[in-house]
């Protein structure tokens, strides 16, 4: 009887310091509150810590991008500019294993809103070639915030439903 006690310890403690989390990697949110997305007008949203992150489709003949905001989460949202000069990212079709890596930059100054800091930025841009308006995919960046790196996933996203610029002939 002694020897099965002291197993069942021994095996609740391992499987106490085996679940444990470590502080190094990725965070997704709380335990209980998986990722989840969600939409506004032309922008599939997902959430990064405290902040949305929104992902939307720019469709031209000249080649397709993609584009990230930054912002609030809340009724009202606003832009938050992140000292980040990239947000890296992947890329999937629904059904292909193949992904494609996206390099978010910092859009131009033109195109961001008036008075963000110099080294920050709130909307990012990737140039994205391969990507038509038919596709589904899913997308998965890591973004630091806050000294946390969240992971942000958006699924099921379509370029077409989710396109805030959609010029005729862009494939």
């Amino acid at each position: 009887m002694r020897m099965i006690l002291c197993l069942m310890t021994a095996t609740l403690v391992l499987g106490c310091d085996a679940a444990k989390p470590d502080p190094a990697k990725v965070e997704q949110g709380p335990v209980d509150a998986p990722p989840h997305t969600h939409e506004r007008g032309k922008m599939m949203l997902a959430d990064a810590g405290p902040y949305h992150v929104a992902l939307t489709a720019h469709l031209a003949k000249d080649g397709n991008e993609l584009d990230v905001y930054i912002e609030t989460d809340g009724d009202e949202p606003a832009p938050v500019a992140l000292p980040l000069a990239q947000i890296v990212a992947k890329a999937k079709r629904s059904g292909d294993t193949k992904e494609y890596k996206l390099i978010f930059e910092p859009a131009p100054p033109d195109e961001r809103p008036k008075g963000e800091a110099i080294g920050t930025c709130s909307h990012f841009v990737a140039k994205a070639p391969w990507m038509t308006r038919a596709d589904m995919l899913t997308v998965v960046a890591e973004i630091e915030v806050k000294g946390k790196v969240r992971k942000v996933i958006w699924g099921e996203f379509s370029p077409l439903k989710f396109a805030h610029h959609d010029e005729p002939g862009a494939k």
